[in-house]
Order: C-alpha cells, then sequence, then structure tokens
C-alpha cells in the first residue's frame, strides 16, 4: 500500500505523529556505484511543512559523500503498530541532512 500521490502534502499528521515518535530511525542512502549504506539515527531533527525531514548531522561521512554522488535517501518510522518508509531525495547543508520525501509506502 502506497500513498506517493496523497493530495494535500505527502506526510500527513498521522506520519508526522509516527515521526515525532519514532525513537531511532535507519537511514539508507545509495552509493554511485549502487551500494546501499545504512545508519541508524536518533529522532528527527525537524519536519519542515508537509515533505522535508531534517536531521542533524554526526559524523555521517559516507552518507554525506553518497548524497552528494546520487541523492537517494530512504528512512523508516515506526510507532507502536504504525510504520512508513519515506523515500525521495536528500542533500546534506552544514550540520543537516535534509530529506525532500517523494514517496510513502505503509510498512505495517
Amino acid at each position: 500500500m502506497s500513498c506517493s500521490s496523497c493530495a494535500t502534502g505527502i506526510l500527513t499528521p498521522e506520519i508526522k505523529e509516527v515521526i515525532s515518535q519514532s525513537a531511532f530511525i535507519p537511514i539508507t542512502t545509495l552509493s554511485a556505484n549502487g551500494q546501499p549504506h545504512l545508519i541508524v539515527v536518533g529522532k528527527v531533527k525537524e519536519v519542515r511543512g508537509d515533505d522535508t525531514l531534517v536531521f542533524g548531522v554526526y559524523k555521517m561521512e559516507k552518507t554525506r559523500q553518497n548524497l552528494a554522488a546520487t541523492g537517494v535517501m530512504q528512512v523508516a518510522v515506526v510507532a507502536g503498530k504504525k510504520g512508513y518508509r519515506l523515500s525521495g531525495k536528500a542533500r546534506s547543508e552544514g550540520n543537516e541532512v535534509l530529506l525532500t520525501v517523494e514517496s510513502v509506502d505503509v510498512l505495517l
């Protein structure tokens, strides 16, 4: 089940609630040669508007290299019996990584 064509902003109030309740968030990026790179971070630093997640950078050297090369990023957020995979394009800006969510898949 996917809601990649949500009409009023891709990050609905329900998805934002799950994001805020997620204790740890797995992040996967893709290298230029197609290798996935998985890390786990703490909470989302900020949700901007209805489509952007902001993460504070702590090291994340390989993640930032991959974003510079491909921009491909996925995160998973889970709280209780609700979970979502958020996919889109991301970039590193100073001490933040910004993910612009393009699609949402229901996991649970």
